[in-house]
């Protein structure tokens, strides 16, 4: 008996689970933000004809004043006068200039020795001359050079060029006749303004010819591919002629946009970065114009670097865009305080993704108030964005337990949404069912499963109903609800229809992929996953081997060209490889595969804590049950004391999202204390668990029963060993009479958990407290149970050779 015991704690202790990483909701909604803003319309954008300027040409040009060092006295630039000897020779300036100065120092001569002063003035003069004597050979000097760089391609400047070779330069200066010159300046310039015009209206030209490859591309997308075609090759490269034949700004964000859509992150960014410089040069000499564009270019940007990981770029992005928003609303409420509310509702999707819950619900909250006064005045123009607004503060509430303030967001939502798609079905319906997906979504993780499988049905049926019309449109929304759908029966013990629901959401995903592999490859990876976490559930783990590993290599891939985008994705499958080789017994594969996880979630949590500190937590708590498995309980009790302390940080700014996961670890803690014989730990740990869970279950009794139950179980397992029979009995009857009634509601769900409790039971009463009738009664109720679904789930059986083998026990003994 105690190796049977031995082999099946982990249903015995039901806490040690491993849990399976499946994503519930694989997109309600792109990261539950607003539809992109309408892009601007390029039609407004005036052309201008002007002269071209090169703006700041000359900025960078350097003057060397190293060789313009004064010198005293003739002749001291020996290299300076032997180039402009043959001028000065025949310059009479120059000659009677050296007269002067000869003339000069003659008189100086001639001055008697006490004549001081007269001597100093004579001495002063004779230094000017000399002084003189310099500046007239520099000036030469300088005129050589202009004369040996410019061209001479007119006749004034070649008959100059002679005279001052000559050293005439008196005559030089004849010839340059400006009112001639400025006679061909004026003509000059009208055939530069000509030019200038023509040059002009062939960019124009050419920006109008880009704009045409612009619309081509965009059309292109929504034509039919030709059987081996690639739709993203074919369109790309009208983006292509498009930047080659005009690099205009608008040319460049719209490239970026196709390019960010399709995951292409790489390559969107530098010409986001391109198409933002051009705009800000717009806008600093049109600021009404273009500050719009300013803006929106920095909203997309943000979002690419929202999408890949760079939140703090994203944040600065975003915080500019709003900036500039606002100061243009200021003007002009009714054209912008749309942006305000979208870049307020984006900076709060950013702020919930990095776990900053409350600067996010301030800046939901303020974009709802914007939109409900919009919707006031224009009800049918804003109504959506108050439902989009609301989904989003629904979203939140649920990712931080508050899940009444979400039902209460998502009911009015939907409300909004099913009136708009009254009167205009085809462009509200897939709202409709957005807000049905979140609204299944919040029920599954409240443990309402009827309501949600409802929601979720009911937004399948409008999915597919959309999807026969416009198939390149919808077949994703079609696919994302198959995949949420497939969750929800895999929860609840219905294994048949969440295989081929994963099994045709995948399908479609490998359809898509085919045709757009970047924008479709991250979707096919999260349907592989969560198929091989199915058929791992259902113990068939060869299966879940394959779609694993296929996961991982599509992620691998995805990272290497996005790692901030992708890598915590490739931990995730990681993470579920190494639970899938730890229950079969691989724990050297296992245990490389959470180290390698928990080595890029460490590095992604020292970039942004908030963000990615629960990942790490949750690493290490794997990690932790891998090495209480294999009898490692130092490494163990570090790991798990280490996650402890994380949750119980988290906790401490948001309580309600993170308390479940201060008991889940707390209740792991107990189960290692229990393991190695350290039973006052452990009664300490399960009872702080169990009173966490209960709180939480008198305020969401569906979400956190079960969790109450297990806790239950645990401490009764416990006291069991410890020879508290009394308290043990207590503890399992409270968690039987939990599961009883969960499980009279959802069998799929609980069923198992039921089942589990009865064998503990009847254990209970084969061994601690010996009652043979009791311990055949809950044998047999919990093979009652199990033969009715061992068909549709297999790896139950286990628990069925559990039950037959207490009721063996039973019968065997002499007084049976």
């Amino acid at each position: 008996m105690l190796t049977w015991i031995k082999k099946n704690k982990d249903w015995l202790f039901s806490g040690v689970a491993i849990a399976i990483l499946v994503p519930l909701i694989s997109h309600f909604w792109p990261s539950g933000g607003d539809p992109p803003p309408p892009q601007p319309d390029n039609s407004r954008h005036q052309r201008h004809s002007g002269t071209g300027d090169i703006v700041g040409r000359d900025k960078n040009v350097t003057v060397d004043n190293s060789q313009h060092q004064r010198h005293s006295g003739t002749g001291d630039n020996i290299g300076r006068d032997k180039i402009i000897h043959q001028h000065l020779l025949g310059s009479v300036d120059y000659k009677e200039l050296l007269q002067e100065i000869k003339d000069a120092q003659e008189l100086l001569a001639g001055i008697a020795p006490e004549k001081t002063a007269l001597r100093l003035k004579q001495s002063a003069k004779v230094e000017e001359l000399k002084q003189r004597l310099e500046d007239f050979k520099e000036n030469v000097f300088r005129l050589h050079e202009i004369f040996t760089r410019i061209p001479l391609d007119n006749e004034r400047l070649r008959k100059a060029k002679e005279h001052f070779d000559k050293g005439e330069f008196r005559e030089a200066d004849a010839v340059l006749k400006a009112e001639e010159i400025q006679e061909d300046v004026e003509r000059l310039k009208l055939e530069e303004q000509a030019a200038e015009e023509r040059l002009s209206a062939v960019r124009k030209g050419l920006e109008d010819r880009a704009n045409e490859y612009l619309l081509k591309a965009r059309l292109s997308l929504l034509n039919p591919v030709a059987e081996g075609e690639d739709r993203f090759s074919r369109t790309e490269q009208w983006f292509k002629q498009a930047l080659a034949t005009a690099r205009t700004a608008e040319v460049l964000h719209g490239y970026a946009v196709f390019l960010q859509k399709q995951n292409v992150f790489s390559r969107a960014k530098p010409l986001y970065e391109e198409a933002l410089t051009e705009f800000r040069n717009k806008a600093a000499a049109d600021p009404k114009a273009f500050l719009p564009d300013v803006a929106m270019t920095l909203n997309n940007l943000a979002a690419l670097h929202y999408k890949t990981g760079e939140y703090g770029l994203a944040l600065k992005e975003y915080e500019e865009a709003l900036k500039i928003w606002r100061e243009l609303a200021a003007d002009q409420p009714k054209a912008f305080l749309p942006y305000v509310a979208t870049a307020l509702n984006n900076l709060a999707v950013l702020h919930q993704k990095t776990g900053e819950y409350g600067p996010a619900l301030k800046e939901y909250e303020e974009a709802l108030k914007i939109k409900r006064r919009l919707a006031v005045d224009q009800p049918k123009a804003f109504l959506p964005d108050v439902a989009m607004t609301l989904n989003n503060l629904g979203l939140l509430h649920s990712d931080t337990g508050e899940y009444d303030l979400a039902l209460k967001e998502y009911e009015e939502a939907l409300k909004i949404k099913r009136r708009l798609a009254a009167d205009q079905p085809k462009a509200f319906l897939p709202d409709v069912a957005m807000t049905l997906n979140s609204l299944a979504a919040l029920h599954n993780e409240t443990g309402e499963y009827g309501l949600a499988l409802k929601e979720y049905e009911e937004a399948l049926k409008i999915k597919r109903r959309l999807a026969a019309d416009q198939p390149k449109a919808f077949l994703p929304d079609v696919a994302m609800t198959l995949n949420n759908l497939a969750v929800l029966h895999q929860k609840t013990g219905e294994y048949d229809p969440a295989l081929k629901e994963f099994q045709e959401a995948l399908k479609l995903y490998r359809r898509l992929a085919a045709d757009q592999p970047k924008a479709f490859l991250p979707d096919l990876a999260n349907t592989l996953n969560n198929l091989a976490a199915l058929h791992y559930e259902t113990g068939e783990y060869g299966p879940a081997l394959k779609e694993f590993q296929e996961a991982l290599k599509i992620r691998r891939e995805l990272a290497a060209d996005q790692p901030k985008a992708f890598l915590l994705y490739v931990t995730d499958t990681l993470n579920n490889l190494a639970n899938l080789h730890s229950k079969t017994g691989e724990y050297g594969l296992a245990l490389k595969e959470y180290q390698e996880a928990l080595k890029i979630r460490r590095r992604l949590a020292a970039d942004q804590p908030k963000a990615f500190l629960p990942d790490l937590a949750g690493t290490l708590n794997n990690l932790a049950l891998l090495h209480s498995d294999t009898g490692k309980y130092g490494p163990a009790l570090k790991e798990f004391q280490e996650a402890l302390k994380l949750y119980r940080r988290l906790a401490a700014d948001q309580s309600k999202a993170f308390l479940p996961n201060v008991a889940g670890t707390l209740n792991n803690l107990g189960l290692l204390h229990s393991d190695t014989g350290e039973y006052g730990p452990a009664l300490k740990e399960y009872e702080e668990a169990l009173k966490i869970r209960r709180e939480l279950a008198a305020d969401q009794p569906k979400a956190f029963l079960p969790y109450v139950a297990t806790t239950l179980n645990n401490l009764a397992n416990l006291h069991q060993t410890t020879g508290e029979y009394g308290l043990a009995l207590k503890e399992y009857q409270e968690a039987l009479k939990i599961r009883r009634r969960l499980a009279a509601k959802e069998p799929g769900a609980f069923s198992e958990d039921l089942v589990k409790t009865l064998l503990s039971l009847s254990l209970f009463y084969l061994g601690a407290v010996p009652d043979e009738a009791k311990s055949v009664a809950y044998a047999q109720e919990a093979r009652d149970i199990l033969k009715p679904l061992i068909q549709q789930a297999p790896h139950l059986q286990r628990h069925l050779g559990v039950a037959e083998e207490l009721l063996a026990a039973n019968k065997a003994k002499p007084d049976a």
